[in-house]
């Protein structure tokens, strides 16, 4: 069976190559034409909306005429049209009405709500194709096992308005070919499972059996970290109940996903063997758990760095790490078509996007540029306009761009904007904060797993909250460690700290798992799994966990 839907496989991919593959290169090879015929054909589309009437997109020829007139938007600008088009159907900013809903949290403590069109659903679904024949063509074998991509579920819950809020992720996910779905390890509804250990401990049970899973994926690199805990928590419980071809947790599973799993629990006895001495050790790691892994997908930047650090020590020595792209709730915002130089296209054809240079932005210019003007090695906030209703919407991402793929530059993601905090004019970014306490780590020998950097205003002073069992000397060493690294990359923070005016760094160790415990919290709150990403630096008001019941001790620096 594995060798007919490899053969089918293999077919599937020459297919994608001269349809999806195609269409991507002739976009990329005229970015200006690509960008200005799908700005006229969405603006046309759209023209009598209330936001299309509002703003005259029948009269609108270029772009110069679009930036013009429509002025850049946040969410609460849009709120109302969103809203308005959710609870009364009324065509406010698309003339085709939404699918679902992507639920997230917003600045205002209010959720924001992402319309997804059936047209978003298939840009989502072609581009996933393109980024799978990338790979399949880039990672040999890396499709020849079993697949194991961890996603939100497509349904999440309902409005009050009836209208149902979910992942485009996980609609593909659902929706994929009949091909595809034989190659995953963990049927869809599986995903559905509302508690958090539950879900996690029945994608173990499905996946650890499966000795051929060949490719990993999930957005956030914290959940492979999620899976190692869990593997070593639970492992002799797993091996029971492989063992007995049994899962204890099945009756605690909702009838219909019970019905799903039930079926897929048997085990090779040759398998169950192995697992005997692999589910015996300590801290089992992918690389004994599945030895043929080829490839991993998952955020690479920012602050996942931190967590891709440690489930990289895990895997196989081949095994290749992929960036998944920019992505977010809002929209899909590079296909990675270099997987070796990690160069990420922009979606230009599925997507129109706009350009600040920071320090324009940082400064009050806001004027933008189009995709095909932006420069190498430059950083840029991102303003889209999306098939799904986002006119110019300001994204608080900063991307840079790293090189070009025929006649479009390629970017990747950097951060998101607030992650940049100034006490007394310092200017602390947050790739300033992971980088010092990565070194940090290093020098020590006592990596961490979480990290969140809080800015004080009120006490001038920032707190670096770290996962470790630290004592008051082993903290006083990390934070002058961490001092010096900052003042090392950030001279205005080490002039600020000599002068007084920031006064010395806080060092919160705290307890193991009390990362996992922030994540849940921001889950609560309304982040959605697959699209959460740690801030590792905020100001503290913003900060809505209280860190300090999950320290120990708390120690400031000596200047000395």
């Amino acid at each position: 069976m594995s060798r007919l839907l490899n053969a089918l496989l293999w077919s599937r991919m020459q297919l994608l190559r001269w349809t999806n593959w195609r269409q991507l290169v002739a976009a990329a090879r005229h970015p200006g034409r690509t960008q200005s015929r799908w700005l006229r054909r969405h603006l046309a589309h759209n023209a009598d909306t209330r936001f299309g009437r509002e703003y005259d997109f029948r009269t609108i020829t270029s772009y110069e005429e679009f930036a013009e007139r429509v002025p850049i938007q946040t969410y609460e600008t849009l709120r109302p049209y969103i809203e308005a088009q959710e609870q009364h159907g009324e065509p406010t900013l698309t003339a085709d009405p939404p699918v679902i809903y992507a639920q997230t949290s917003g600045t205002s403590g209010k959720p924001k709500l992402i319309p997804i069109l059936q047209s978003s659903l298939e840009n989502h679904r072609r581009s996933q194709g393109s980024q799978a024949f990338i790979q399949f063509s880039a990672v040999p074998g890396a499709y020849s096992g079993r697949l194991l991509p961890i996603v939100s579920p497509a349904v999440e819950g309902t409005l009050p308005s009836g209208a149902a809020y979910g992942s485009a992720s996980g609609h593909v996910y659902k929706n994929m070919p009949t091909l595809a779905r034989a190659k995953y390890v963990v049927p869809h509804e599986v995903f559905e499972i509302e508690d958090y250990d539950l879900k996690y401990l029945t994608i173990l049970r499905l996946a650890v059996p499966a000795r051929d899973i060949t490719f990993m994926a999930s957005a956030n690199p914290s959940t492979f970290l999620r899976l190692l805990d869990l593997l070593a928590e639970r492992r002799l419980e797993l091996l029971e109940d492989i063992t007995s071809q049994h899962f204890r947790h099945l009756d605690e599973l909702p009838n219909s996903i019970a019905d799903v799993v039930l079926p897929r629990l048997r085990t090779p006895e040759a398998r169950v063997a192995e697992l005997d001495s692999v589910l015996r050790l300590p801290a089992p790691a992918f690389k004994h758990v599945w030895p043929e892994l080829r490839l991993l997908t998952t955020w690479t930047g920012g602050s996942c760095r931190i967590a891709l650090s440690r489930v990289v020590e895990t895997v196989p020595e081949f095994t290749r790490i992929s960036e998944l792209g920019y992505l977010s709730s809002e929209f899909r915002g590079t296909i990675t078509i270099d997987i070796e130089r990690n160069l990420g296209m922009p979606t230009i054809h599925e997507n129109f996007l706009e350009f600040v240079e920071r320090d324009d932005w940082d400064s009050g210019d806001r004027r933008a540029v189009t995709v095909e003007h932006i420069e190498l090695g430059r950083e840029y906030y991102v303003i889209v306009t999306t098939d799904s209703g986002l006119y110019r919407y300001f994204m608080n991402d900063l991307v840079e761009v790293t090189g070009r793929f025929h006649a479009t530059p390629t970017i990747k993601f950097v951060r998101k904007g607030r992650g940049v905090t100034s006490i007394t004019g310092e200017k602390l970014c947050e790739n300033q904060v992971i980088e010092a306490v990565q070194a940090t780590g290093d020098e020590l020998g006592q990596p961490t797993d979480f990290l969140l950097m809080l800015a004080d205003p009120e006490e001038s002073c920032y707190r670096l909250v770290i996962e470790l069992d630290l004592d008051r000397t082993a903290a006083d060493q990390w934070g002058r460690s961490v001092e010096r690294a900052l003042g090392e990359q950030n001279l205005e923070y080490a002039q600020k700290r000599k002068s007084g005016r920031l006064r010395a760094l806080q060092i919160i160790p705290v307890v193991t798992g009390t990362g996992e415990l922030y994540k849940r919290h921001m889950l609560a709150k309304g982040q959605r799994e697959g699209q959460f990403k740690l801030v590792a630096l905020q100001y503290a008001a913003d900060c809505t966990f209280d860190f300090t019941r999950a320290s120990p001790t708390q120690t400031s620096v000596d200047p000395t």
